[in-house]
């Protein structure tokens, strides 16, 4: 019967063959109608079978009411090029080494021009074989969000490397300046026992020697402590500020009170890790630069702001104040959560306020200000 039915009907395998294309196309229609990305589907000539909405809505942006099922899509693109479009001549290019087999995909990334302007496209064309037979699809993403979620990747993971080598020059400085000198003070009283003949000269020497070596240790110390503190996620910033106040203390030999004034709990760790690293760099800036006797820390909310005061009673801020990292870091860090910081110079001392909005929808207003 099947031998005498094609016999009758050579045409036969060609029909079947032809509905099973029919049927291959409508459920690929099926499938991309509903994709936000514009996508078509070509056969082995580059005939455009089926397109989506998306595909019919952007290619009549563009005036491109031609690229509809019917159309060479490899013809249109050479025409294109010939008018000028330099991305439609990329993408013909790519589509003859496809046809030459020296590939079986291709994309490439291009800028939107006129209303595109400052948007960004992929286009990826491929090949695929469906039920023995070859297609190919074309496919257009936008992705301008995603090439900007690069960049700012990439900026974010540079600031994060500037910031790791800032920190360590800082620390360099900071051996530099202070346990260095007291090292070096060390080797010139090493040099005076040398060259003692008197024996109670030497006890002075090696006595002197003793406090050096006990600053030097005390200077390490706080050098390593605030440079590794308790951390926050373990406690809670109350508890988080009295463990850094007493270790600060303890290793500097600095008396540093805390004072907490009504319910300062902040729902956002944000700001809690703010707060905490404002403290943080304003007791290391009183141990090197203050010469200060006594500090004090205290935290207290006014309304919808926490206020976090750290002050000191050194020979306070010279007039001409050349920054390092540690103000512009703060004045950054809180800045980025709606907060401010000020500078106050007092008498004696300074006194530095970090603001912050209690909750992270509201915005403080207002330029973070150094009075004078």
């Amino acid at each position: 019967m099947k031998r005498d039915f094609q016999s009758q009907h050579p045409d036969a395998p060609a029909a079947e063959e032809s509905a099973g294309r029919s049927a291959s196309i409508e459920v690929f229609q099926q499938i991309i109608n509903g994709l936000p990305e514009q996508i078509a589907l070509l056969d082995s000539d580059w005939n455009i079978l089926a397109v989506n909405d998306a595909w019919i809505k952007t290619a009549a942006l563009y005036g491109f009411f031609e690229l509809q099922p019917g159309t060479n899509y490899y013809e249109f693109c050479q025409a294109q090029s010939a008018k000028g479009h330099s991305s439609a001549g990329i993408v013909a290019v790519g589509i003859r080494e496809m046809g030459a087999g020296l590939r079986d995909s291709f994309r490439f990334v291009y800028h939107g021009s006129d209303r595109w302007e400052g948007f960004a496209f992929q286009l990826c064309v491929n090949r695929l074989e469906i039920a023995g037979q070859t297609f190919a699809t074309v496919t257009r993403y936008n992705i301008t969000e995603l090439l900007e979620l690069r960049r700012l990747r990439e900026g974010f993971s540079h600031s994060l490397i500037e910031g790791q080598a800032e920190e360590r020059r800082r620390i360099a400085r900071e051996l530099h300046d202070s346990t260095m000198q007291l090292l070096v003070a060390l080797g010139l009283s090493l040099g005076q026992i040398k060259r003692a003949r008197k024996p109670e000269v030497t006890v002075d020497v090696v006595a002197e020697m003793e406090l050096l070596l006990g600053e030097a240790q005390r200077e390490l110390r706080s050098i390593s402590y605030l440079a590794h503190p308790p951390l926050l996620e373990e406690k809670g910033l109350a508890d988080a500020l009295q463990g850094l106040v007493e270790g600060f203390g303890r290793r500097t030999q600095l008396p540093v009170s805390l004072r907490i004034e009504g319910d300062v709990q902040i729902p956002w760790r944000p700001a809690e890790v703010a707060i905490y690293r404002m403290a943080q760099e304003a007791l290391s800036n009183i141990h090197r630069h203050a010469h200060a006797t006594e500090a004090s820390v205290s935290l207290c909310r006014r309304k919808d702001m926490v206020h976090a005061v750290v002050a000191d009673n050194g020979i306070g801020m010279p007039t001409q104040v050349r920054y390092g990292v540690g103000l512009p870091g703060m004045r950054e860090r809180l800045g980025e959560l709606g907060g401010r910081l000020t500078v106050r110079r007092a008498s004696p001392g300074t006194t530095l306020i970090a603001s912050l909005p209690m909750d992270s929808r509201i915005r403080a207003v207002g330029d973070l200000a150094v009075p004078g």
